[in-house]
């Protein structure tokens, strides 16, 4: 079954679950990711992909990720972890779901480079490949895949290293510009952000 049939069949059968319920609308944010969640740990995970933005190309990387469940029960439990404090993100625009209802944030200069770079030091550290290739700038992006960024990583010997100073980085200053930021290593060297269409991307870690 094509990818395209397998996302129409999976958003009919959304919204005829939604239908029932009283709820005929447009999936939001939560039901999405509480679907994306519900769809790995029973391993449909061709309907688990239809509701992230890996394209096709990618899907037989997502596959193989997920093939273990152990990684399907860790990436289902931390979604739903993160319910509580889901995001909405657009180019210089994030919004927060909070008790009271969604509000915008208003972020320091700082603070979003800050969080990209953690998000993919996270990814990096917990094996997410897919989702650390989708914040890499688009240079590198278009030289990897997420198979072939796990690869590298393995194969270098300094990544760990390299990750562990970005990580002591991130705890320090950062200098925004008006193309990115950077976070001094020492020694002439940074970690970098670039900025593209609005958002911050990982440009390279040393």
């Amino acid at each position: 079954m094509s990818s395209t049939v397998s996302h129409v069949l999976h958003s009919l059968s959304l919204a005829a679950a939604l239908a029932a319920t009283g709820c005929a609308h447009t999936p939001g944010p939560k039901e999405v990711a509480s679907a994306y969640a519900r769809a790995l740990e029973e391993e449909r995970l061709a309907e688990a992909r239809a509701l992230t933005s890996v394209p096709p190309e990618e899907q037989q990387a997502f596959a193989e990720h997920y093939a273990d469940a152990s990684v399907r029960k860790a990436r289902a439990e931390e979604v739903r972890a993160a319910l509580p404090e889901l995001q909405a993100r657009a180019p210089a625009l994030t919004l927060l779901q909070t008790p009271e209802g969604w509000r915008v944030v208003e972020e320091k200069p700082a603070d979003a480079p800050r969080a990209v770079l953690g998000r993919f030091l996270d990814a990096v550290e917990a094996g997410d490949w897919a989702t650390a290739w989708s914040l890499l700038s688009d240079p590198l992006r278009a030289r990897y895949t997420p198979e072939r960024l796990r690869e590298d990583f393995k194969r270098e010997p300094l990544s760990a290293e390299r990750v562990r100073r970005a990580r002591l980085a991130l705890k320090g200053e950062v200098k925004v510009t008006g193309v990115g930021a950077e976070f001094p290593l020492g020694k002439e060297r940074s970690v970098r952000l670039v900025r593209e269409a609005g958002e911050y991307k990982v440009a390279a870690i040393e």
